[in-house]
């Protein structure tokens, strides 16, 4: 498997999260809330401590159809055989805040997400700071389905983040997330 693949949550794995099925042990299940289809293997042995245990995570994920790999636009692979080479797939993923000029990340900032994709980062940026113990964070805003429900959540996501992490991760939600969330 190449390090540079990256894996998104299927309906399926979206539903497991909600229905706990008897398949989905807890060490899976933190695994699968932060599979988003923005992280690649490589991230994926960084969480696990091992390609070994990384790889054969998310096969089994993969084989009960919670996770499937997906291109950068987050489509799955199947859709997107004729996508460009893999060096052109993975360049987004290298512009990461310290290599990065002040100016080149600066400018998407200001633009709204789409709620598709600000739903995703929420949940990223909660899984990023607090692992297992946002899980249920995560899962409550995964489970929003209209703006209006991620804006009625941030209050307590905001309250979460604060209580694990202090008031700089707040601030740091505040700043990178919460300006580009869709109004309602």
């Amino acid at each position: 498997m190449d390090k540079n693949t990256l894996f998104g949550k299927t309906a399926a794995g979206r539903e497991a999260l909600t229905t706990r099925p008897a398949g989905l042990g807890p060490r899976l299940r933190a695994l699968l809330i932060m599979v988003d289809g923005k992280r690649n293997l490589a991230e994926f042995e960084k969480l696990t401590g091992s390609e070994a245990t990384a790889v054969a995570s998310l096969q089994e994920l993969m084989s009960a159809g919670w996770v499937e790999m997906v291109g950068a636009d987050g489509l799955p692979k199947v859709l997107v055989a004729a996508a460009p080479a893999p060096a052109a797939v993975s360049a987004p993923p290298t512009l990461q805040p310290g290599n990065a000029q002040p100016e080149q990340l600066a400018a998407p900032v200001a633009a709204t997400l789409p709620f598709s994709e600000a739903r995703r980062q929420v949940v990223r940026f909660i899984n990023d700071q607090l692992g297992p113990m946002g899980e249920t964070l995560a899962i409550r805003a995964e489970g929003c389905k209209t703006p209006a429900d991620l804006q009625a959540a941030l209050p307590r996501i905001r309250d979460g983040l604060k209580s694990f992490k202090g008031p700089g991760a707040v601030q740091q939600f505040d700043d990178e997330i919460a300006g580009r969330l869709p109004k309602v």
